[in-house]
């Protein structure tokens, strides 16, 4: 048996007000890590999404940082095989809807594409057209 206590008004309710219980037992809230996305007890991705961030921004960082070769395609090359991976991996479970989300998740293709010589004077979409690539959040819809 699946009891869940009901708000009692029409307004958007707070899912920590909840108490899930089966045969009794009250169920606990836990945050979930399949497949390598992180879903909280929520159903948010807020989480998944700083992480997944965090960790572009640092193989980005990386690729900078130690590659010799100044030259933008070989150093674009690099960035779609070690971090768009990273940021497009289940994007049809976790696809960020809300705009602070998308302009977090842009913000690491933003800050590489900036970084490329020749490129720090140019605005986001001449660089894009540049590097012949479209955005992130194009990429997700």
């Amino acid at each position: 048996m699946f009891v869940c206590n009901i708000h009692p008004s029409n307004q958007k309710p707070n899912v920590d007000l909840y108490n899930y219980v089966l045969n009794t037992h009250v169920l606990e809230k836990v945050d979930v890590r399949d497949l390598g996305v992180h879903v909280d007890c929520s159903l948010k991705f807020d989480r998944h999404i700083s992480f997944i961030v965090h960790k572009a921004m640092t193989r980005a960082r990386l690729i900078l940082k130690c590659f010799l070769s100044g030259d933008c395609e070989l150093l674009f090359k690099a960035y779609c095989v070690y971090v768009r991976p990273l940021l497009e991996y289940c994007s049809a479970v976790w696809s960020p809807h809300l705009k602070s989300l998308v302009v977090k998740m842009e913000s690491v293709q933003q800050f590489f594409t900036k970084r490329l010589q020749g490129m720090w004077n140019k605005g986001y979409s001449d660089r894009l057209t540049l590097l012949n690539t479209l955005s992130l959040e194009y990429r997700h819809t």
